[in-house]
């Protein structure tokens, strides 16, 4: 039989909803793709069982194709009416929205997937050109998060047992945070470690262009480690591009490649990557190999379009106040996320969405302050313009076409 929105129903194998004791329960909803959800069972099943002792009521929706967009939007906020969700997880190839910017009746970016699009119930979109590209949208206020896991089964129940592992033993590797800004970022000012020293005693920063190298990146990463990473590197969905001095003060460029994440295994459980395309998830990309291709990755927060989170204290401060990674970001969002859509609009979530970081210091011994500070010796980004100029992020993208080409079953024609 045929559930609401275009999904098939597999009731044999949906889960009841698990409740978690004490306060009334929030809801949380994960939907996963019908060809993983019967290999996944017994890490779903205890995924759920996890979640229950943190107050969640759990619900689990498998999605059968045909279905778009729109019919997983309806899935999320039938599930708001009914179940109180405040957040989804969204497990497998589901459909996403697509995005064009325009600028003076031209594109100025490459099309790109957007999230946003499942969060805001009431956010006016519109495809004034038909082109099945989204186009404008009115002011956006996020009603929920969603946070996107691909991977193949033996990587997804990895990472769930990964996660378990986190909940209930603590942290997977050094619990401090590393800070890694290339020379365009050399001059941020990093004296506030953008709100990180409320979560960590140990904040490491790089960012000197003589020490902001390959080497040294990957010397913390496959050495000590930490357990939140906050990058600001160029590159692309496949690749980091660092820019390194010669003997004679040139520059030049060296890469770090997708595929040697896996293999150095990087010590380091969530990220805040900086990089362009780093998180597009419609095809291969760093944020996924970063999530479920190492033993410590858990979750990370990134853009699938030219980019960044600009001013992550917000965030920052949210998760060191207790919240949850994804209640963290909508908080973010709403506050400084909708401020810039040529940076923001492509800010996405993967992994665990509830997964909450404790860190070494607690809220009290914290010192919080309402106050942004201002920086001293520079901007905390650079002008778009020189983003653009300088980011590699238009290398191999996957397109529209090709994703609509792929997957006619998420569209009604």
């Amino acid at each position: 039989m045929r559930c609401l929105h275009g999904f098939l129903c597999i009731c044999a194998l949906r889960f009841l909803p698990v409740v978690g004791c004490g306060a009334d329960p929030r809801g949380f909803l994960v939907v996963v793709e019908s060809s993983l959800y019967e290999p996944l069972q017994a890490s779903l099943d205890q995924y759920a069982q996890s979640v229950r002792s943190e107050g969640f009521e759990v619900y689990m929706e498998p999605w059968s194709p045909p279905g778009t967009v729109d019919d997983l939007k309806a899935l999320l906020f039938d599930q708001v009416d009914h179940h109180h969700i405040e957040g989804a997880l969204l497990i497998g190839d589901l459909p996403t929205a697509w995005y064009e910017m325009i600028d003076e009746g031209q594109s100025i970016y490459d099309p790109f997937p957007i999230e946003l699009y499942l969060e805001d119930r009431d956010a006016v979109w519109t495809d004034e050109d038909d082109n099945g590209l989204l186009d404008h949208h009115s002011e956006l206020n996020l009603d929920i998060y969603t946070s996107r896991l691909n991977g193949t089964v033996e990587q997804l129940e990895k990472y769930f047992a990964r996660a378990k592992r986190y909940r209930e033993d603590g942290p997977l590797v050094d619990v401090s945070a590393f800070i890694f800004l290339d020379d365009d970022w050399a001059r941020t000012n990093t004296t506030d470690t953008f709100y990180l020293n409320k979560l960590y005693s140990s904040v490491e920063v790089i960012q000197d262009a003589a020490d902001s190298t390959r080497d040294n990146y990957l010397a913390r990463l496959t050495g000590r480690g930490a357990e939140l990473v906050y990058q600001v590197i160029h590159g692309s969905s496949l690749a980091l591009t660092f820019d390194e001095l010669d003997e004679q003060g040139g520059k030049n460029h060296t890469q770090l490649l997708l595929t040697e994440i896996p293999r150095y295994n990087f010590k380091a459980s969530f990220y805040i990557v900086g990089n362009c395309t780093a998180a597009r998830y419609t095809g291969p990309n760093l944020a996924e190999a970063y999530t479920v291709a190492t033993d410590y990755g858990l979750a990370i927060v990134g853009s699938t379009k030219v980019g960044q989170m600009l001013n992550p204290r917000v965030f920052n401060e949210a998760l060191a106040l207790g919240r949850g990674w994804g209640e963290a970001y909508k908080e973010w969002y709403n506050e400084e996320g909708k401020r810039s859509d040529e940076y923001q609009l492509g800010t996405v979530l993967m992994g665990d969405p509830l997964l909450r970081l404790t860190g070494d210091l607690t809220p009290a011994a914290a010192d919080f302050v309402d106050s942004t500070p201002t920086t001293a010796e520079g901007p905390d980004v650079l002008p778009e313009e020189k983003i653009v100029e300088n980011c590699s992020c238009n290398s191999a993208l996957d397109t529209f076409e090709e994703y609509r080409a792929a997957h006619p079953e998420f569209f009604d024609d």
